[in-house]
């Protein structure tokens, strides 16, 4: 008796460990992809920030979209299969190019992958991806997740080199965004002199009003201006590699 009633709790305890795994649900996709998405908290804010201005800064010139997720638990999941998914579904990297690269950190399993998407994979290889893990391993073992991520994506950017670079319409673009805001400049500066030599208006007031606005632009909208989000490819071929720290 006491013998069926173990095999009973084996079989249990192996029906409930297999229902419990697999079970990682993928975020819906919100409207605006921004490069890092930090769900165990294990980023400051300012650290955040900092990643994403660069990412999104490489994006805009290589059109190459490098996408950080960092997750408390895998849930049993398989990280390249879960990073290749999450690729796909959030449709990471440009669409007829498939340059998107997924860097996925589970902190409580203490697990890391790096999948690329098809377009990436001729210079992304299996072997230089390890190569990536490997060199951040340490950093990670240390829990200094900022440092590991900027160093892994340092290295990506290495290997990319010039791969992917954005067409010439892109700087031509960029051009004329330079044009509107020396134009905006020399409007203010007319508007300067209209206002304080003609109409006599309190200068300390207006060079307030001025700077306080100009470097309040600045601050918030310099990485984000133009910036539409992630998205568009998404199709991942499983190259890559994954580790334990």
């Amino acid at each position: 008796m006491k013998r069926i009633i173990q095999s009973i709790l084996i079989i249990l305890i192996c029906f409930y460990s297999n229902s419990i795994k697999g079970q990682f649900r993928i975020p819906e996709v919100p409207k605006k992809i921004y490069p890092v998405q930090d769900y165990a908290g294990v980023l400051s804010k300012r650290q955040i920030e900092k990643l994403n201005q660069k990412l999104i800064s490489y994006s805009k010139i290589t059109s190459t979209e490098i996408f950080v997720s960092i997750v408390h638990s895998l849930h049993g999941e398989d990280p390249n299969l879960l990073a290749s998914k999450w690729g796909e579904k959030w449709k990471i990297g440009k669409i007829h190019k498939n340059n998107g690269i997924i860097i996925l950190l589970s902190i409580h399993d203490r697990k890391i992958s790096i999948q690329n998407g098809y377009g990436a994979e001729p210079y992304m290889t299996d072997f230089l991806t390890m190569k990536i893990i490997q060199k951040i391993k340490p950093i990670l073992k240390n829990h200094l997740y900022y440092k590991a991520i900027d160093t892994g994506v340092q290295e990506i950017f290495k290997i990319l080199k010039n791969k992917f670079q954005k067409k010439q319409n892109d700087k031509t673009f960029s051009i004329w965004n330079l044009f509107t805001r020396i134009s905006s400049i020399l409007l203010i500066i007319l508007l300067f002199y209209f206002f304080l030599i003609k109409k006599g208006t309190n200068i300390s007031l207006f060079n307030t009003l001025f700077f306080t606005s100009f470097l309040f632009k600045n601050k918030n909208h310099d990485h984000d201006e133009n910036f539409d989000g992630f998205g568009g490819g998404g199709n991942f071929g499983g190259g890559g590699g994954s580790s334990n720290w």
